[in-house]
């Protein structure tokens, strides 16, 4: 029996031996660049303090609770609760130096009861202004896009009822086809209208292509129903008229030749004969009458006159 115990003992031995070696300690290296323990993930982590920092904003101080551990985003995060102002127009200045809002807290030196100035950015505002007005407005536009999309989905189903009829041979009303074409031109017109960018604006050329290929399919039955009208449209000679001989020519109508009116000669209105007479003048007045006025155009002879 006591031998027994014995050997127990000295196989049990080595075993004590090594539970009473330490684990080596594993290290890691943190983002601040610290060497630290690595800590076992089935441990509990040690609680972290909740630090008590003083942000003075426009000459007042606001006190803020917050993890030590936390980064300065989480921070402005915080101070826009109290201030109003959006965390991205912000400047956290910390020991007269500007910080990242990606940087620590606790890496910066930031301690309980710590002080900092918070300042407004104008160029951060106006540059997250005008990113929100593009955001707002390629939000509008893919809206509008897909309400024009509904809107054309309704109609390409009509346009495939209509095109199923014609392919089968039937009729299609023209007015059904007038209809359809213009309510499609006017989405054509209002895709036009909408100012798109980017993924928008690719949204935009899709739909006007959709647009245009149900136009054309619509242009192609209406080109399909002009081809057979003459044929439908043609008049048919009553049935209890005798039919017409095939020799038989149509009477044209020609219009009356016009009357030539044969226009009455010119009449020659031969100039009123005048007598010429002179009261001055020793010729008698018979002598003085008249011979009719010739169209010659030969000199009168000068009188010589006698002053007495």
């Amino acid at each position: 029996m006591m031998s027994g115990n014995r050997k127990q003992r000295v196989a049990l031995s080595p075993v004590k031996e090594a539970a009473a070696v330490p684990k080596e300690e594993v290290w890691e290296v943190r983002p601040g660049g610290m060497l630290v323990q690595k800590r076992s993930p089935d441990a509990d982590p040690p609680p972290v303090p909740t630090i008590r920092v003083k942000v003075k904003f426009n000459g007042v101080y606001h006190e803020i609770y917050i993890n030590s551990q936390a980064s300065f985003g989480e921070l402005k995060k915080l101070v826009s609760e109290k201030t109003g102002l959006h965390p991205d127009d912000q400047k956290v200045v910390y020991k007269d130096k500007e910080r990242d809002s990606k940087a620590f807290l606790d890496m910066a030196g930031v301690k309980d009861r710590s002080k900092m100035v918070m300042l407004e950015d104008p160029a951060a505002k106006a540059k997250r202004l005008l990113e929100e007005r593009r955001t707002s407005k390629a939000e509008r536009a893919a809206k509008a896009i897909a309400r024009v999309a509904l809107d054309v989905d309704k109609l390409a189903t009509k346009v495939s009822a209509l095109e199923t009829v014609a392919s089968k041979g039937g009729k299609v009303v023209d007015a059904d086809v007038a209809t359809l074409t213009e309510a499609l031109m006017r989405e054509l017109v209002e895709l036009d209208s909408i100012a798109a960018d980017g993924d928008a604006k690719a949204q935009r050329r899709a739909q006007e292509r959709r647009v245009q290929r149900h136009v054309e399919t619509l242009d192609a039955i209406r080109a399909k129903n002009k081809a057979a009208a003459p044929s439908s449209n043609r008049t048919r000679r009553p049935a209890h008229l005798p039919p017409r001989p095939q020799n038989q020519q149509r009477r044209q109508f020609q219009p009356p030749a016009p009357t030539t009116a044969t226009a009455p000669a010119p009449q020659t209105q031969t100039a009123a004969s005048w007598d010429s007479f002179d009261l001055l003048s020793s010729v008698p007045p018979s002598t003085s009458a008249a011979a009719p006025v010739t169209s010659t155009t030969t000199p009168s002879p000068r009188l010589e006159w006698e002053l007495f």
